[in-house]
């Protein structure tokens, strides 16, 4: 091991527990072997403050002036929702079925995604009730949100020169909880006297009376195409990926209702009805509250799918033949999600030594706005690598911003 590359190890420490990255693995080509673990759990918002979200997570009551300052920037597109996941993976090998350059790989990654789309009206009457809406129609739809937990467990081959591999896989369902409103107009009458809704939605959830640890069988394929490329007069290279594409067979036992009509109600306060947050927590705030009797049945849902494409350009920076990162790194994603628009980024990688790279950015989209990046890349010898930062720099520490993310890389090559 070079004691060259460890004197950095007490200054990273602290960082490792509260930093986060892309989840993009470190590009080690050249040893036979690979082992990456991942972790990533973040969440963002265009609109909804940290200091609300945390006061939630947190419990107990919260002021009038924390939910009065997310009502006052809600508008016609707001959006929020959460990603946490993590994988490992492995690669071994310089041939597969006498194909030189191939070898095998296998993961496992556990996912749990939450997002959503929602109206401002919505948020006012979770966060204060109806008392502002009397006599007036309050618009709860159009809104959906979508809550998911699975895992994944794929083998697929990889192409050793490049990068580009191909991943089939099954899919253990665990938990769904998805509504989705095209109308939602309530209207309160003055003193409260009857409501009345015009709905038009559907909601779908998984098996209740199960332990949880699977509750739905499905198939996933993931995959890259990436291609080494000159470009300004420089090395780079051109990726495309799609992860967790596929689809999960809930079970028998799971729910779903359907709705189109108009509801009245008498002698009832709105407080409760289409809670978004009890919603979210599984409750059966929609069931109780719309007097909405659910139907059992099996049904198949697509996974949250990711796509992204990466151009990598300008100078090389090459600790050893296990580390290489270009100067620059432009992409775009997108998520299968409710409230996830196309993420950009757009990353300046800084040699600060042979061990240790910076990594400075921007990025917007996804579930919040403009972010700025921040990342540090390092090498623990020659066998060991590690990546840590945030995509929402400002966010990580205060409450006064929106969003959050923490995550670690570990790679090990031999």
């Amino acid at each position: 091991m070079n004691d060259r590359c460890l004197w950095w190890i007490p200054l990273v420490i602290p960082v490792f527990v509260s930093a986060q990255v892309d989840s993009t693995e470190l590009p080690f080509t050249g040893p036979d072997h690979r082992f990456t673990i991942e972790a990533i759990g973040s969440y963002d918002s265009n609109v909804i403050y940290n200091d609300l979200v945390m006061g939630i997570y947190r419990g107990g009551p919260l002021s009038g002036e924390v939910r009065k300052r997310t009502l006052d920037v809600l508008g016609s597109g707001n959006r929020a929702g959460s990603e946490q996941e993590g994988t490992a993976t492995y690669t071994w090998g310089d041939s597969l079925f006498g194909r030189s350059g191939l070898r095998p790989r296998f993961s496992m990654g556990y996912r749990d995604f939450l997002g959503m789309r929602f109206t401002r009206d919505a948020f006012a009457l979770s966060f204060f009730g109806n008392a502002a809406f009397e006599g007036r129609t309050a618009h709860i739809g159009p809104s959906n949100f979508e809550q998911i937990n699975y895992q994944t467990f794929s083998f697929g081959v990889e192409d050793r020169r490049t990068g580009s591999f191909l991943e089939l896989g099954v899919v253990n369902g665990r938990a769904l909880n998805s509504g989705q409103l095209h109308t939602a107009d309530l209207y309160t009458a003055m003193d409260g006297r009857y409501l009345e809704l015009e709905l038009d939605g559907n909601y779908h959830r998984s098996d209740t009376g199960s332990t949880g640890l699977s509750n739905g069988i499905g198939a996933v394929l993931s995959m890259q195409w990436r291609k080494p490329l000159q470009l300004f007069q420089s090395p780079g290279a051109l990726s495309i990926t799609v992860t967790d594409l596929g689809f999960i067979a809930w079970n028998p036992n799971s729910l779903s209702v359907t709705k189109d009509s108009t509801i009245r109600f008498e002698g009832l306060e709105v407080s409760g009805i289409l809670d978004l947050d009890d919603l979210i927590l599984n409750e059966n705030t929609l069931q109780d509250s719309l007097g909405l009797g659910y139907s059992k049945g099996g049904y198949l849902r697509m996974l949250p799918a990711r796509m992204e494409a990466k151009l990598e350009f300008g100078r090389e920076y090459k600790g050893h033949s296990a580390f290489l990162r270009s100067a620059y790194a432009v992409s775009v994603d997108y998520r299968l999600l409710p409230g996830y628009v196309p993420y950009a980024i757009v990353d300046r990688n800084l040699e600060l030594t042979k061990c240790i790279m910076v990594q400075v950015g921007a990025a917007y989209g996804g579930f919040g706005d403009l972010r700025a990046r921040l990342g540090l890349q390092a090498l623990l010898g020659k066998h060991v690598g590690i990546r840590l930062g945030t995509p929402n720099l400002i966010g990580l520490a205060s409450g006064q911003a929106r969003g959050k993310a923490v995550a670690a890389n570990i790679e090990m090559v031999w």
